[in-house]
Formats: structure tokens, C-alpha cells, sequence
């Protein structure tokens, strides 16, 4: 597995990559103690010499020059075989160099479409985590580091020692580069919806400008032409998303900021607005409601017995009255009144 790790340097973005295919470690190590002599300004045409006392100075054993010179001939292969090292012999000093004053093994610069291209997935993972964006790729890290580590002390004669939890891919996922690229650059969409609830199949024209992903499971919200209004479906109930050659209906930017902020879910109970909601909640529960707040705008007043009262500012959804009936009795809806009779309806 490669190891890659993406920095900036000026106006380059360069990557980081530590090949294990072919290479060994130990050849890995050689190769960069002769990128740090390479770019020493110290000695700026070092010798065969100079190589081998590095390596037995930085890695405490002495290589022979044949391997040296295997090194740098393998430095110098294009990638994915080597590193593309412009390493020559300067005659006239009789050293060797890099004719490139700015290369250095472990920075490579980019062609500009592939730095457009990892511009494109940062943003695609800003639009999925969005102000979490830091913890949902410090998660993914840790069970990348977690597997690793594993991986690596892996035996046969045990049993593994780590487990994380890994949800299937979702139907619809195989659209989402297609629905992205739609909600950038404002194209309308064509696609049949399946409605579980009915049993029936709509063509839709959408509009759509938001993904959103909400406990694994991922949906389009756009303006819907057959409902005339702001939608949410399910990618899994998606088939055949075509582009059509339609004007695209734009959609209020206060409304796209309230689906992305103001709703707890992806389906906002139909005529709801921004209000106060409050709950009442037990002691158990209001440490969990401490530990996991539901929503940015969550408060919490403590009573003396170590119940609460907790109030959010956001748009009712059926989800939120989903989540306050699985609390059981934790959880009593307080105000408003309608949501506290939609929430019962719904037991």
C-alpha cells in the first residue's frame, strides 16, 4: 500500500509517496539519504565516496558503490518504476548533481490537471463533512492507521485485535459523480424515482443544488418540476440521472443555507420553520446530549436533580421526531405543540 501525503510549497502542490511495490525498505532509505546529500549546499558535486559515507553515518552499515550506482540508476527511472531523480555525472566536477535546483525525492510537482483534480476531491469532501470536514478525515485516518497496524503485526495463529465499522456501499453511490458535477455547475437532472411508501415509479426533472449524506445514506435536494417545490431523494431509489438541456431553476441562496444548517436530517416536516423546539430530558440522557450535542444551536439548562431542559433552534424534521421517540422515556417533547402531536402520531 502507498503512503501519500499532499503539502504546499509556494504556489506548487506537491505529494509525499513512499512506494512498497518492488521496493524494499531498506533500497527506500538508501534512496533518500542520496536525495539529502544530492541537495546538500554544502557540497554541491558529491562523490561516490560521499554516498556510502552517508549511508553508513545515517544507517550505520557501509553499501558497496555498486549499489549506489543501482540507487541512482533506479532514482532515475520515470515513475511508477522510480522517481523520475534528474541525477547526472558533472564531468567537469566530477560529482554528481540534480540538474533540477527545486526537485527533491520526496516532492513531486503536479501537472496542473492533476492538481485540479485533487482540488476537485477536497471540495467533494468539504461538501460531505462540511464544518466536521476535520473530524469525519481525522476518523478516516485513524481506521486507515488502525488497519495498517494490524495489517502489520498481523498472525496467523490469532485472532485480530481491532475491528472498525465499515457501513456497505449504498445503492445510488455509483451516480454521485454525475449528481456533483450537476449541483456545481447548476445543470438540471432527469432521472425515475422508486417511492417506497407508494410503490411507484416518477420521472423527475430536478433542479439540484445539495448533496447530503445522513447516517450512511445519501440524497439530492433540488427544485422538483413535478412538485413544484424544494425536494429531497434518496440516491437509492435514483435510476438513469441524465444531464438535460434545461434553464436551471435557481434556488433562493437563505433556503440552501437553512438546508445545510437548520435541519436536523433530510426531510424537513412539510410547512416547518426555524422555531424553538424544547425537550425535556433525564439525567442519563443529558449526558449523552452533552457528550453528542444534536445540533449547533443545542442549549442546555440543568436542573437540580441532574434533568434538563435542552432547546434547539431548527427546522422540524421527521427524523428529529424519529430520533426523540427511539430516546423512549429520556425524552419529552415540551414545545411546540404540533410537532409534540406529529411525533406522537408517528409512535
Amino acid at each position: 500500500m502507498n503512503s501519500v501525503l499532499f503539502v504546499r510549497s509556494g504556489n506548487n502542490l506537491l505529494f509525499f509517496e513512499k512506494k512498497s511495490v518492488n521496493l524494499s525498505k531498506s533500497a527506500f532509505r538508501r534512496y533518500k539519504v542520496i536525495d539529502s546529500v544530492l541537495r546538500n549546499s554544502m557540497n554541491r558535486y558529491p562523490k561516490m565516496v560521499d554516498f556510502m559515507e552517508a549511508c553508513h553515518s545515517k544507517l550505520d552499515f557501509y553499501p558497496s558503490e555498486e549499489t549506489i550506482q543501482k540507487d541512482i540508476a533506479n532514482m532515475r527511472l520515470p515513475y511508477p518504476d522510480g522517481f523520475d531523480a534528474p541525477i547526472r555525472y558533472n564531468r567537469a566536477e566530477r560529482g554528481y548533481e540534480y540538474t533540477d535546483s527545486e526537485y527533491s525525492l520526496l516532492g513531486v510537482s503536479l501537472r496542473q490537471e492533476e492538481i485540479d483534480a485533487i482540488s476537485e476531491a477536497i471540495n467533494i469532501i468539504r461538501s460531505i463533512g462540511g464544518t466536521r470536514m476535520s473530524d469525519k478525515f481525522n476518523h478516516a485516518v485513524e481506521k486507515i492507521l488502525s488497519s495498517t497496524l494490524e495489517k502489520a503485526n498481523v498472525d496467523e495463529n490469532k485472532e485480530p485485535v481491532i475491528q472498525t465499522m465499515i457501513p456497505p456501499t449504498s445503492r445510488g453511490f455509483e451516480h454521485i459523480e454525475l449528481i456533483y458535477k450537476a449541483c456545481r455547475e447548476k445543470i438540471p437532472l432527469s432521472f425515475i424515482h422508486f417511492s417506497y411508501k407508494k410503490r411507484t415509479f416518477n420521472h423527475i426533472l430536478l433542479h439540484p443544488f445539495l448533496i447530503k449524506e445522513f447516517e450512511n445514506r445519501w440524497y439530492v435536494i433540488g427544485y422538483s418540476e413535478l412538485h413544484d417545490e424544494i425536494r429531497t431523494f434518496g440516491l437509492d431509489r435514483v435510476t438513469e440521472p441524465l444531464f438535460i438541456n434545461r434553464n436551471y431553476h435557481f434556488i433562493d441562496p437563505q433556503l440552501v443555507h437553512s438546508y445545510l444548517n437548520d435541519v436536523f436530517g433530510v426531510f424537513p416536516i412539510p410547512g416547518a420553520k426555524k422555531e424553538l423546539i424544547q425537550i425535556h430530558v433525564s439525567q442519563l440522557g443529558t449526558h449523552y446530549f452533552q457528550a453528542y450535542p444534536l445540533h449547533e444551536s443545542q442549549t442546555i439548562e440543568k436542573e437540580n436533580e441532574g434533568t434538563s431542559f435542552i432547546r434547539f433552534e431548527i427546522i422540524a424534521s421527521v427524523e428529529l421526531a424519529r430520533y426523540f421517540l427511539s430516546q423512549g422515556r429520556h425524552v419529552k417533547i415540551v414545545k411546540p405543540k404540533w410537532f409534540k402531536e406529529f411525533t406522537e402520531n408517528l409512535a
